[in-house]
């Protein structure tokens, strides 16, 4: 677990978890006010704002986007992937629950992070919401 990362519910037992992923140059606590939304029509859920891993100015992002194009943008989600899925399944350890009972939901750069997770041979979770986000690729399957 990122030290940044802030719980917004912590149910005595989950039965779901939903992980909220900013957008660069934010930081945990901007999605903060989505978490609380959505919590009470979520009684039994963990939800948690995740932070980003990389510092990107005054905030956080989950790959660089210094220079960053069209043809490499691939190569830097990929390389990005394996510490994103690594979060969702430490999440997902500490909240005893399994991929299917796994919501992302992503904001702008977390959407591309949590739309390309569903194209990996083992997706992390069962659902995805992406918000201002797309493909880093068209999908491929």
């Amino acid at each position: 677990m990122n030290t940044h990362d802030l719980i917004v519910q912590q149910p005595a037992a989950a039965r779901q978890l939903v992980l909220l992923f900013h957008g660069v140059g934010s930081n945990a606590r901007d999605l903060l006010p989505l978490g609380e939304a959505l919590s009470p029509h979520l009684p039994d859920a963990l939800i948690v704002s995740v932070q980003a891993p990389e510092a990107a100015g005054r905030g956080w992002q989950w790959f660089s986007v210094q220079g960053i194009t069209e043809a490499d943008r691939p190569a830097r989600v990929a390389a990005a992937m394996p510490g994103f899925v690594q979060t969702v399944q430490r999440w997902q350890d500490q909240a005893g629950v399994s991929t299917a009972q796994t919501t992302l939901i992503g904001f702008s750069q977390g959407a591309i992070m949590s739309l390309e997770s569903t194209q990996l041979d083992a997706p992390p979770a069962s659902r995805v919401v992406a918000l201002s986000g797309r493909f880093a690729q068209p999908p491929r399957r």
